[in-house]
């Protein structure tokens, strides 16, 4: 498949070449089928739009493998519906793969068929004064080669599959371009983290397994958000910045030990003031008189409590009694203190 370069001749600002050509360099094997057929439907005129179009990678499916009508009625009998291996000798195949067409208009890219978006593309940049969105939806991208393909393709994490039934997902369409069976046949050439505090990457892995293994995990960790609990990210990064994170293992470690942390966001300084003076007893009309500069008395009880100021000072954080339990890190391999 093309690098997809021309793109970056098309009529702009160095700005969005910039976005581009970085958003371009990390294409995984997966998001190029998915470009390729985005272009093939609407060839972009500018670099804003190509912007746009890069922007709704997220929105298109991809069914793999999936290069004729055949394979494709396969995937869907496999994947979606479900169907019984002992009942595939008797399934017209092809046939499935047209009926699955009609239902999810699509284009065959190579072995894949990619499903169009059932609603319209969202505008996610307007203008040259607008600020161009983040491309944020990873947790992991993996360079990986093999003797077939020695200057390495990139993976992008998390891969889905575990998620979605066992559907092929990034793992796969790069097990099959580099044309190996599984990751342990993989040379691990670069890996790029979305933490900062997760250190150098490359020092902390040689396995690409493991490595995989533990994107997919921050992935799902980032996607999951504690399965709902309040304030998750904000907790997280704060305590990934009061133990001085600088290991994936460690991060995903603190990730599941965010029990030991106590977080008071300086937003709820004023409340944190009041329960504490309703806990000494004193009486609600004199906290509620106005009198009390409560942000300031709450501030200043935290501090002597032991607690941290965040860097950007949006929250207060300290570790409570609570065992911490280390399930792939250890504090000589994160390389940290515990407070």
């Amino acid at each position: 498949m093309t690098d997809f370069a021309e793109l970056t001749s098309l009529p702009g600002t160095d700005r969005e070449r910039s976005w581009l050509e970085r958003r371009l360099t990390f294409l995984s094997e997966k998001e190029k089928y998915i470009v390729s057929a985005i272009i093939i439907g609407r060839q972009p005129a500018s670099m804003a739009e190509a912007i746009n179009q890069l922007l709704t990678i997220g929105d298109y499916e991809v069914c793999f493998p999936a290069g004729s009508y055949r394979e494709l009625g396969e995937f869907y009998l496999r994947h979606e519906a479900k169907l019984p291996d002992n009942a595939f000798p008797y399934v017209d195949f092809e046939q499935f793969g047209w009926l699955y067409e009609d239902k999810h208009p699509g284009l065959f890219i190579g072995n894949c068929f990619v499903v169009y978006p059932s609603a319209p593309a969202t505008q996610h940049y307007a203008n040259q004064n607008d600020t161009i969105p983040e491309d944020n939806d990873w947790s992991l991208m993996v360079k990986l080669a093999s003797p077939s393909v020695p200057e390495g393709v990139w993976l992008r994490l998390p891969d889905c599959s575990r998620i979605n039934g066992g559907r092929p997902d990034e793992v796969a369409v790069v097990l099959d371009t580099l044309k190996v069976r599984s990751l342990e046949s993989c040379v691990l050439l670069n890996a790029i983290c979305s933490l900062p505090e997760a250190g150098n990457i490359m020092a902390q892995y040689s396995d690409p397994v493991e490595l995989v293994n533990d994107g997919d995990d921050l992935g799902y960790v980032l996607d999951e958000q504690g399965q709902g609990m309040p304030n998750f990210m904000e907790k997280f990064f704060a305590a990934l910045e009061y133990e001085g994170c600088r290991s994936l293992r460690f991060a995903l470690d603190i990730s599941q030990n965010l029990h030991c942390y106590e977080w008071v966001s300086r937003n709820n300084l004023k409340d944190f003031g009041k329960a504490r003076l309703r806990e000494s007893g004193v009486s609600p009309e004199l906290i509620d008189s106005g009198y009390i500069d409560l942000d300031a008395y709450a501030a200043d009880l935290l501090e002597s409590e032991g607690y941290t100021l965040t860097n950007d000072k949006s929250a207060y954080i300290a570790r409570n009694d609570k065992e911490f339990i280390y399930e792939r890190s250890t504090p000589e391999e994160a390389g940290m203190t515990m407070h």
